[in-house]
């Protein structure tokens, strides 16, 4: 598997083609990229896992609803 999503893939993802409207919905969605020497859209693979999956923030609290406060 490659470390980094080949340019269809990104098309796919962000559902644009050109690379500034690609790198706006990537910041949109949360998803860092970089971008090459060679002008090209870099992004890692294992990262858009993470962020679409929620992958890593079951640590974080999630809170839950004051049911008291419906008997009230």
């Amino acid at each position: 598997m490659m470390l980094f999503l080949a340019s269809d893939e990104i098309e796919e993802l962000t559902g644009r083609k050109r690379r500034k409207e690609q790198s706006a919905a990537l910041d949109r969605m949360g998803i860092r990229w970089k971008m090459n020497a060679a002008g090209s859209l870099i992004v890692g693979r294992r990262h858009v896992e993470q962020v679409l999956c929620d992958e890593g923030n079951s640590d974080r609290q999630r809170t839950r609803p004051n049911l008291e406060a419906l008997s009230r």
